[in-house]
């Protein structure tokens, strides 16, 4: 009965430090862990030893180890997440070729792809562009953009950096104060006596280490953007353009060539039209002609004039 009592009155100790650790998110890594660790000192650190006193053999009860969490440092340095966008320009038909080796170079890097889109030719266009997205490691990145830069025409570059280190480390701190909880509580469980005070706990516990799994997961994928950084590739073909004419001759060449060609097509254009025309003349001038012969030199004809009376 007595140790039921001291449970009852460790957990709402616990219960505060559940509320520091869901409100320190929003506050400062630092503050948010020393905070914490004052709740569990003085809420639930202090009153467990005495809570338990000997256990039902007579042996001295062994504290709880787990409550003890050892001080883990919160890594140094700037966590800046990197990204570029590079366009190129090739020639027309060395969209495939360009791929081809803008992809051999990021592999080569250590890197893979992480996504792709291509658009094949439309509506009679020759010309093909697509875009590819890279992701490389960051030690290899400069390495890697000045490669790509080399396989066409650089049109358009962009490099940016997203500084996360202060939120880098308000998730370690937030990780550090939640698994302090879950080991105060780890070791509250070890005093419960009834399925009331296990069910409470229990629930407790479940809340805690959903928010640690959930720190874990943000921690991860800061990680993972930050050692990889991502390229993407833009890549479209254009039209090869000619040699300079420095004497004009191939610029009158091809004028020539499209003033024969606009002769030719107005002529056909005439023909087309005349033909038509020539044809119903034709045919008219062969009825009439028919008709004219059937009737009209009989109509004309004058009758032969009578003899003369004796």
């Amino acid at each position: 009965m007595h140790r039921n009592k001291l449970l009852l009155l460790a957990l709402p100790g616990v219960l505060a430090v559940l509320l520091v650790g869901a409100c320190g998110g929003s506050s400062s890594g630092g503050a948010t862990n020393t905070t914490a660790r004052a709740g569990v000192a003085q809420g639930v650190g202090a009153p467990a030893p005495a809570a338990t006193g000997e256990s039902a053999s007579g042996q001295a009860a062994k504290p709880a180890a787990d409550s003890v969490v050892p001080s883990a440092a919160i890594p140094q340095g700037p966590r800046v997440q990197l990204s570029a966008r590079v366009a190129l320009q090739v020639a027309n038909g060395r969209f495939d070729a360009t791929l081809d080796a803008v992809t051999d170079v990021a592999e080569q890097a250590g890197g893979h792809i992480s996504g792709q889109d291509a658009q094949a030719p439309s509506n009679g266009e020759p010309l093909r562009s697509g875009q590819v997205t890279f992701q490389v490691p960051a030690d290899r990145f400069q390495g890697v953009v000045s490669d790509i830069r080399r396989k066409g025409t650089t049109q358009n570059i962009s490099i940016s950096g997203n500084d996360v280190s202060q939120q880098y480390v308000d998730l370690q701190a937030r990780l550090r104060n939640a698994e302090a909880q879950r080991n105060a509580i780890l070791a509250l469980m070890q005093d419960a006596r009834t399925v009331a005070d296990t069910i409470q706990i229990q629930n407790q516990l479940g809340q805690v280490t959903g928010q640690i799994e959930q720190l874990h997961g943000q921690i991860d994928y800061l990680d993972h953007s930050i050692a990889f950084s991502t390229i993407a590739v833009t890549i479209r073909e254009a039209a090869v353009t000619g040699v300079r004419d420095e004497w004009g001759l191939q610029t009158a060449a091809t004028q020539a060539a499209h003033n024969l060609v606009n002769v030719l097509a107005f002529l056909l254009l005439a023909i087309g039209t005349l033909i038509p025309l020539l044809l119903l003349g034709a045919v008219a001038w062969v009825v009439g002609r028919a008709v004219w012969r059937r009737y009209g030199w009989r109509a004309t004809r004058r009758p032969a004039p009578a003899p003369a009376a004796e």
